[in-house]
């Protein structure tokens, strides 16, 4: 400002130009001033988020203790798997007169005996009537099940876990 004084005396102007000239100086200094001090204010807020976020990561990552889970593992070995084992699947292509025997698309002959056990058993199986069984097995019908001998033509099933259509169901 003290520049612009000197230079307003060495020029030889009006009164009422001089008086317009110094308001116009003084709004431009303030607005200058504040856009200065918002920058200032964005810059200390980043400063202080980047600080911030330091603690943060450092109090996070000062944890080097690893966490052991082995002590929360309880294995009950006599408990049911969790997923039974499944040798026999696919979708009935063919079924016997008998009504007991099929051949899946896999190619696989199947024969059901009065010891194949029928649905899903166990302390956490679903109840009877929620399992996906059919009363019949008919072709169209995907089959999961269990045989102890895969090699065998045809292979008896130790169990069967699913017979049925998902298209045409029936209950």
């Amino acid at each position: 400002m003290n520049a612009y004084k000197n230079v307003m005396k060495q020029i030889h102007a009006s009164e009422e130009f001089k008086d317009k000239m110094q308001k116009e100086m003084l709004a431009y200094e303030k607005k200058e001033k504040r856009a200065f001090m918002k920058k200032v204010r964005i810059s200390v807020a980043s400063l202080v988020a980047c600080a911030v976020i330091a603690v943060v990561a450092m109090v996070h990552t000062n944890n080097d203790t690893t966490i052991d889970l082995t002590e929360r593992i309880v294995a009950d070995h006599s408990a049911p798997a969790a997923k039974p084992l499944v040798n026999i699947e696919g979708i009935i292509t063919a079924v016997g007169e008998d009504g007991l025997s099929f051949t899946l698309d896999n190619g696989m002959e199947v024969v059901v005996t009065d010891e194949t056990r029928i649905g899903i058993d166990g302390p956490t199986a679903p109840p009877k009537e929620e399992q996906l069984f059919e009363p019949t097995f008919r072709v169209g019908n995907l089959i999961s099940g269990f045989t102890e001998n895969t090699s065998s033509q045809p292979v008896q099933a130790a169990v069967i876990y699913t017979n049925w259509n998902f298209e045409q169901p029936i209950r």
